[in-house]
C-alpha cells in the first residue's frame, strides 16, 4: 500500500497532519505519520528516509512554500511517500517524483490558505476549503507515478551494483602504524573531521588492524594510561570485519548495520585499498538512514552528547599531558646550562 502524507507547522497548534491519501489509514500507519511530525532535526536534509518499522518506511522532503498569514511569510511543509507492507528499500528513488510534488504545490495559488482549514471561524472559509481540496487533488495526481517508480526500481537487481574503487573510495580514514603511540594515532584521525576509522597495515599492505577514537578514549584515559605511553598495536582491535571491491555495496551495507560500525576496510585481492563509510553509503543510497540500522538512530542522540563530552576531556587530558612534558623538558634543559 502507498500512501502520500502533507504536514505543516502551525504557529499556534504545532505540528499538524494536512491530508493523508488515500484517507483513512490504519491505525499504526497514522502513529507512524505522527512520529514524522517530530523530525525536524532532518530538516536540513531535505531530502530524507526515515523508517520505523520493517513494515513502515517513507520518503520525505522538507520544503517552505510562500505565506501571507504565517509568521516569516513562509509555511514548513514536509511531503512524506509512505510504503506499508512493502519489500523494498531503495526509497532514495522517490526524491525526484517528490521534488515534482513540491513544484506542483508551488503552482497552487495562494496554496497556504489551505493550511487553515481547522480555523472554520474564518470569513473566508469557502476559499480556504477549496485550497485544500486543490492541494489534495494535486497529491492524487502523483499516485500513478509512485506506483510506476516503486514497480520500475524493484526490477533492478542489486547485485548489479559494486563498490567501484575509483568511485567511492574518499580520505574518511587514516594509515597508522602499529608503533604509533595512542596519542600520535588520535592527531592522524583528528586531522580531518570526515575521518571515521584509523587502519593499521604490513609491510605488504595487508590490513592487522582498525582503531578509531573511541578505542583511544576507552583505552587511555578512561583506564587512566598515558597515551603517550600506550601504542596503536596494545589497543587496535585485530578481528577486523573487511569487504571485498567487488561485493554489492548492499552486502557492505549489511554488514555495517548488523555489526552496528560506520566504516569498514576494503581489500582487493588481500591488500588495502581504502574504506566504506557511511559517507559513500549515503552518497550512493540517499536513504542512509535507514540503512546504518535501527538501533544506531536510536542511540545517536545520547551517545553524540556522551561521545563530544568524553573526546573534550580526552584532548585536554592529551594537552595537559604534553604540556607537561614540554615543561619537564625545558627545566632539564635549564638545569643542564646551569650546572
Amino acid at each position: 500500500m502507498i500512501y502520500i502524507n502533507l504536514s505543516f507547522f502551525d504557529t499556534i497548534l504545532g505540528p499538524q497532519t494536512l491530508c493523508t491519501i488515500p484517507s483513512s489509514p490504519e491505525e499504526d500507519v497514522s502513529e507512524h505519520i505522527k512520529s514524522l511530525l517530530n523530525i525536524s532535526e532532518f530538516i536540513d536534509l531535505k531530502f530524507f528516509v526515515y523508517v520505523s518499522s520493517e513494515r513502515l518506511k517513507t520518503a520525505n522532503i522538507y520544503v517552505t512554500l510562500p505565506s501571507e498569514w504565517a509568521r516569516g511569510r513562509l509555511e514548513m511543509v514536509l511531503v512524506s511517500i509512505i510504503l506499508v507492507d512493502e519489500e523494498f528499500n531503495r526509497l532514495y528513488v522517490f526524491e525526484q517524483v517528490l521534488e515534482k510534488i513540491v513544484a506542483a504545490l508551488n503552482k497552487v495559488k495562494q496554496a497556504y490558505m489551505g493550511f487553515y482549514a481547522r480555523y472554520r471561524d474564518k470569513s473566508n472559509i469557502k476559499k480556504i476549503d477549496a485550497k485544500k481540496d486543490e492541494i489534495v487533488q494535486a497529491l492524487e495526481g502523483f499516485l500513478p507515478e509512485i506506483q510506476s517508480v516503486l514497480e520500475e526500481a524493484k526490477k533492478i537487481p542489486l547485485d548489479s551494483e559494486v563498490i567501484e574503487t575509483t568511485e567511492n573510495i574518499q580520505d574518511e580514514f587514516a594509515i597508522l602504524q602499529k608503533d604509533d603511540t595512542a596519542f600520535e594515532a588520535a592527531r592522524k584521525l583528528a586531522a580531518n573531521p570526515r575521518v571515521l576509522l584509523g587502519c593499521v597495515l604490513d609491510e605488504e599492505n595487508v590490513p592487522i588492524g582498525v582503531l578509531d577514537e573511541d578505542d583511544i578514549l576507552n583505552e587511555t584515559m578512561l583506564k587512566g594510561r598515558d597515551p603517550l605511553l600506550v601504542s596503536v598495536e596494545e589497543i587496535m582491535t585485530r578481528d577486523i570485519l573487511k569487504i571485498d571491491a567487488n561485493d554489492p555495496i548492499e552486502n557492505a551495507i549489511n554488514l555495517m548495520t548488523e555489526n552496528e560500525i560506520e566504516a569498514v576496510p576494503i581489500v582487493q585481492n588481500g591488500k588495502f585499498i581504502g574504506v566504506f563509510t557511511i559517507f559513500d553509503a549515503a552518497n550512493h543510497h540517499k536513504n542512509i538512514l535507514e540503512l546504518i540500522g535501527d538501533k544506531l538512530k536510536e542511540d545517536y542522540k545520547s551517545k553524540l552528547e556522551e561521545s563530544k563530552n568524553l573526546q573534550v576531556q580526552m584532548w585536554s587530558y592529551i594537552e595537559n599531558i604534553a604540556k607537561n612534558r614540554q615543561l619537564i623538558e625545558k627545566m632539564k634543559t635549564s638545569q643542564k646550562k646551569h650546572k
